[in-house]
């Protein structure tokens, strides 16, 4: 079955690699769906570790490791040595944050659109967030920003490269040339912008996760810091002293080694089918099912049908229980998210439903993704 949709080599080769789901998988900016030989990976590891202990194995696979770091950074714009694993994006925001040369009460600049939990790790360090201009649709106002470093120094400018709720991407390559001019650092939650833009050169540090559209396994995070970034970090608790760049000292002792191992395959098979071309047919996605929804009985579309990436987010145009019809949704055979107000709270007026599709989508789907919305109202 064709897709009516560019690359369709690339949606073979995605789909070659997994085994097949009853589920119409819309969900993957929470989870993507892991490949027969990351799990695979996973399971190796798991039983090296029966077999000879942790340690061990851990030490066993020091150089898939490495390899996973490398392939990141390849994909970040980073050395390998400048790239650490951790548990998630979030723990990986947290412990860059505090270990960040930073006091309480300095500025961090950020968009109207940033990600709920990332306002609550800058709440916890005392940070002082200030709301930068953005335009109609949510992009940060360049002119605005560089009047504003005229006169004004932030600690940091922080991005959220491609939001989480919603078919938004930050201007980031021109925000980075215009912070970078004025010796302000930029900061970057690449957690859905690795898929779906090319991560810019120049951002001072970024973290994300692998469990999205990378596909990797849950609990495997990342975090990247530049020089000479590196040399400033003050690593805090839980961190240990594990030597070599700092970087490296922002990753926990207590890891979970075998979900590094599953990322490191899920990296190269990432790599193998392209990351342009991923980029490029997440892009046509997404325009292509926004236009199929776009005239769906009782919702309306957040973004235009020309937004980027593949993010879709739907609002109904009546007060419902979203996280009931998600449920409901679920049980018939359809995995999506509600984005309660909470995930981007200066952003978001109400509730949406979001649907996040991957590169195995097919056009042949969207009949029976209207069918389901629509249930409710027929």
């Amino acid at each position: 079955m064709t897709t009516g949709l560019p690359h369709e080599s690339v949606r073979a080769a995605w789909t070659a690699l997994r085994t097949a789901t009853p589920m119409l998988h819309l969900d993957t900016a929470a989870c993507g769906r892991t490949s027969v030989a990351t799990r695979a990976a996973i399971t190796e590891h798991l039983e090296l570790e029966a077999q000879l202990g942790g340690y061990v194995a851990e030490a066993e696979a020091e150089a898939t490791t490495i390899t996973a770091r490398r392939l990141l950074g390849e994909l970040l714009g980073f050395d390998t040595d400048e790239v650490a694993l951790l548990d998630s994006s979030s723990a990986a925001g947290a412990q860059l944050l505090a270990a960040w040369p930073c006091q309480a009460g300095d500025e961090v600049w950020i968009a109207p659109s940033e990600w709920g939990a990332n306002l609550a790790a800058f709440a916890d360090r005392g940070l002082d967030m200030k709301i930068l201009d953005v335009d109609d649709r949510g992009h940060i106002d360049l002119d605005a920003l560089h009047r504003r470093l005229r006169t004004e120094r932030p600690n940091m400018v922080h991005l959220t490269g491609f939001t989480a709720h919603r078919a938004l991407a930050q201007p980031s390559a021109e925000i980075i040339a215009l912070c970078d001019a004025a010796e302000v650092p930029v900061v970057i939650d690449t957690a859905q912008a690795l898929a779906h833009i090319e991560i810019p050169a120049g951002a001072a540090a970024v973290y994300g996760t692998g469990r999205k559209y990378l596909c990797g396994p849950r609990g495997v995070g990342y975090v990247a810091v530049r020089e000479p970034w590196q040399q400033r970090l003050i690593p805090r608790a839980p961190a240990l002293n594990l030597g070599g760049r700092p970087v490296r000292n922002l990753e926990s002792r207590e890891a979970y080694v075998a979900g590094r191992v599953g990322l490191a395959t899920a990296l190269r098979q990432y790599v193998d089918v392209g990351p342009a071309l991923i980029r490029e047919r997440l892009a046509a996605i997404g325009r292509t099912l926004r236009a199929g929804l776009a005239d769906l009985p009782g919702w309306s579309l957040v973004d235009d049908v020309d937004a980027p990436g593949s993010i879709v987010a739907l609002l109904p145009d009546e007060e419902i229980d979203l996280p009931r019809l998600r449920a409901d949704l679920v049980a018939r055979k359809m995995v999506t998210t509600v984005s309660a107000v909470v995930r981007a709270p200066m952003d978001l007026v109400r509730p949406t439903l979001r649907l996040s599709p991957h590169v195995d989508f097919e056009t042949a789907w969207i009949p029976q993704i209207r069918e389901l919305l629509t249930a409710r109202y027929s």
